[in-house]
């Protein structure tokens, strides 16, 4: 086995790790900004996780998922899968930008559908990661 990826890859899911701690504790604070009415709050907190989001993709796209191709390539199409539900979550990210400014009611709808979405994707990353690596890890 290569021991250049597995380093790689166990790097890749400890950071993958501190960043789903960052995010949920974005979280944490967007669900009451939203709740309260809190406008620029919320504005503040989903550029926030926008950012967090973005970066911890790149992650996964740029290191993680390549890792995991090279050490199970008989894997590729679930790992691809998972590639392109990476751009479906972040077109909806997008368009919750655009509900923030117009429609913070359906913003807020949007957030909670975007949470449940990012949840299932992250089960699946997760028990892939498990079932392909040597060490349980956490992934997105």
């Amino acid at each position: 086995m290569n021991h250049g990826l597995q380093y790689r890859l166990r790097r890749a899911a400890r950071q993958m790790g501190e960043q789903h701690a960052q995010l949920a504790e974005i979280l944490a604070a967007l669900g009451p900004a939203i709740e309260a009415r809190r406008e620029a709050d919320a504005r503040a907190l989903f550029e926030r996780y926008r950012d967090a989001l973005t970066a911890h993709f790149s992650l996964e796209e740029d290191v993680f998922f390549p890792a995991l191709h090279g050490l199970h390539p008989e894997h590729a199409s679930e790992l691809e899968l998972l590639g392109h539900e990476h751009a479906g979550l972040k077109a909806q990210i997008e368009r919750l930008r655009g509900l923030l400014e117009r429609d913070f009611p359906a913003f807020g709808t949007g957030v909670s559908a975007l949470v449940q979405a990012l949840a299932s994707h992250e089960s699946r990353e997760e028990r892939l990661a498990r079932t392909l690596s040597d060490e349980p890890t956490e992934a997105d």
